[in-house]
């Protein structure tokens, strides 16, 4: 049986935010929460006991850093998280998009030939 793959674009960038005491997180709440400030969508990817890292989708990363105070103001209401003096935000750049015509042939990586798990 061939197995078929489908690759699709997300225009997201990546947001981290570090220097904060994470527990008990409602990663839920702050997706909202978030979402209602940026006015676009955001999804929780990443959490630790310091950091939390999100996909937020729709936004130039500039237009991310342009609503810091935001974020910040999001984070302090969000139950599960206290901002610490040294919080710190980083966003990556967005997405590249790739012509279809220019991804190079499929071709199985070690895991793939590994075979199912008993």
């Amino acid at each position: 049986m061939e197995r078929q793959y489908i690759i699709a674009h997300a225009d997201k960038a990546v947001l981290k935010i570090s220097g904060l005491q994470v527990k008990g997180l409602d990663a839920g709440q702050l997706e909202t929460t978030l979402a209602e400030k940026l006015n676009t969508t955001v999804r929780v990817i990443g959490v630790t006991g310091d950091n939390i890292e999100m996909d937020v989708y729709g936004l130039e990363p500039d237009q991310i850093r342009y609503n810091e105070s935001s974020i910040i103001e999001a984070l302090s209401l969000s139950e599960g998280i206290t901002a610490t003096d040294l919080i710190m935000m980083s966003c990556s750049e967005k997405i590249v998009r790739v012509d279809w015509d220019n991804i190079p042939p499929h071709t199985p990586c070690a895991a793939e030939r590994w075979g199912p798990v008993r």
